[in-house]
């Protein structure tokens, strides 16, 4: 019994030590007028392009609006490739956007 709770405890670790890297964080921006809203409104397969919701990536150290104000160019409505990212885990409202977090969504974390 022992050994089964040391090995998800090791598990649990490496997922959060993976989280910790995020460089990146997602929140969710109407296409249509580039302002910010709650992130419910967008689900891992919402479109990078074109009209209706989607994710809009600010990197850490930036700041990120609150729900109901503009991007203003802080970031990208491009998936980050070459970094890891996470979708959510800002304040609505709004703050600067640090790195790390849990986050075990399909693609949470990137390359």
């Amino acid at each position: 019994m022992t050994v089964g709770i040391g090995v998800v405890t090791v598990a649990l670790v490496g997922i959060g030590a993976a989280g910790s890297r995020a460089e990146e964080r997602g929140v969710c921006v109407d296409r249509s007028s580039d302002v910010r809203v709650a992130d419910d409104q967008c689900d891992d397969d919402s479109a990078t392009s074109g009209g209706g919701y989607g994710w809009y990536y600010i990197p850490a150290g930036r700041r990120a609006p609150a729900e109901g104000q503009a991007v203003a160019g802080q970031g990208s409505f491009v998936t980050p490739t070459n970094k890891s990212f996470t979708k959510g885990g800002v304040a609505a409202d709004g703050g600067t956007v640090t790195r790390g977090g849990f986050y075990s969504g399909k693609g949470s974390f990137g390359g």
